[in-house]
């Protein structure tokens, strides 16, 4: 019986006597693995990208967005602050205003806030202070409106006019404002527009009285915690359901019902099943090129046993036995698959880092994608090579040694 360290020795040395196709055999693992580790590893860091941008939007978050006009008023308000569970909350009412600064106009989109909304949403504070319910007449302006929308740079303490149309005169009416903060960050999201850079917050009872509006489009929640964050938003959902005339029976049915909920825990959960199920997809195209390397593989053992009939031969009549001519050719297949394997988990990693950069995305390598490179390898190449090494097992000697 020859060792496992003798079976490497001639499995390396065969190998090497033939390293043009060794290489090409080798290069089909190489894509395979390498297609497998890039996915796993840059799907894995679309996951966490993403997770914190969801966490980022506000921690506990909750969303409910009216379907249509005059649906929330402060009743409504009122209901979702005494529900159990809720720890803040903030009602939203959003108009398209003009903005005057340095006798420059824009068009800007001007919300009407309260002082939870910035804990709710985890609003980014560049410089100065968010509004407090105290405040009637000063104004947070979007780091983008601040910097870019105007010739001159607007910053903290500078004085600014906005103009609104009330639908109960049916006129314009103009305030000026004192800005006490800018908001937004220089992060760039792939999933989400960045909606603090691009606004102007002002106290919603000001909005109310400029523009003679006391409706919300939406209403802003903070659960306690994570985990009572999906049962504070069902809560919200059912009494809010009853106070507008919907049944219980029709919760379930977002048709009937004239209002939506969006909770951080759903998006998160949301998140996962869509990058799963692309990672999966994408998976499934790696492991395809893998079955092709692996194919390869078996044709090569195949050709290789044929081309080394004699040697098997002659190894049998020197008292090989069965399992050690099995071993070698396993060691061999093995062997080019492992190398193929290595080099594909180094190409796939690079892949990754390389996208995941150019995605201005962080990079999260888990170790378990460097151990499935290793394994995918050695159990390719132990398939690959199983029936060609068992059928040289199996060649009769004075055969092999026949003149053919």
């Amino acid at each position: 019986m020859i060792t496992i360290e003798h079976s490497i020795k001639m499995a390396a040395a065969s190998l090497k006597s033939s390293k043009m196709r060794t290489g090409l055999t080798a290069f089909g693992i190489i894509i395979g693995i390498s297609a497998v580790i890039a996915t796993l590893t840059i799907g894995s860091s679309f996951t966490g990208y993403f997770t914190d941008q969801v966490e980022s939007e506000g921690s506990n978050s909750i969303m409910i967005v009216a379907a249509r006009e005059n649906l929330f008023y402060d009743k409504q308000v009122e209901i979702v602050k005494n529900t159990a569970g809720v720890d803040g909350v903030s009602a939203e009412i959003t108009h398209t205003g003009t903005v005057r600064f340095a006798n420059e106009e824009k068009d800007v989109t001007i919300a009407g806030l309260d002082e939870d909304y910035a804990t709710i949403m985890a609003t980014p504070i560049y410089d100065g202070t968010f509004l407090t319910d105290k405040d009637s007449y000063v104004a947070i302006v979007g780091k983008k409106i601040a910097q870019e929308k105007f010739e001159n740079e607007i910053s903290v303490r500078s004085t600014i006019q906005i103009t609104l149309f009330n639908s109960e005169t049916k006129e314009y009416v103009t305030e000026t404002f004192r800005v006490k903060g800018i908001i937004g960050s220089d992060t760039t999201s792939l999933l989400f527009e960045d909606t603090d850079n691009t606004m102007i917050v002002i106290p919603s009872e000001t909005m109310k009285k400029m523009t003679g509006e006391d409706n919300y489009q939406i209403i802003y929640a903070k659960a306690d915690s994570p985990e009572t964050i999906n049962e504070t938003a069902k809560e919200i959902e059912k009494r809010l359901a009853r106070n507008l005339g919907v049944s219980e029976r029709d919760l379930d049915d977002d048709l009937k019902l004239p209002f939506s909920t969006v909770n951080q825990a759903e998006l998160l959960e949301t998140i996962k099943e869509l990058t799963d199920a692309l990672q999966l997809f994408l998976v499934a195209i790696g492991g395809i090129s893998l079955v092709v390397g692996a194919v390869g593989i078996m044709n090569i053992m195949i050709v290789t046993v044929t081309e080394r009939t004699k040697e098997i031969g002659t190894l049998k009549a020197l008292g090989y036995a069965p399992k050690d001519i099995l071993s070698l050719f396993i060691i061999e297949s093995v062997i080019i698959s492992l190398a193929g394997g290595l080099a594909g988990t180094v190409v796939g990693l690079s892949v990754a880092l390389i996208g995941t950069n150019l995605l201005g995305m962080s990079s999260s390598i888990p170790v378990y994608v460097i151990f499935i490179g290793i394994g995918l390898s050695v159990f390719v190449g132990v398939a690959a090579g199983a029936q060609p090494s068992y059928r040289a097992a199996k060649m009769n000697p004075i055969d092999a040694l026949r003149d053919i």
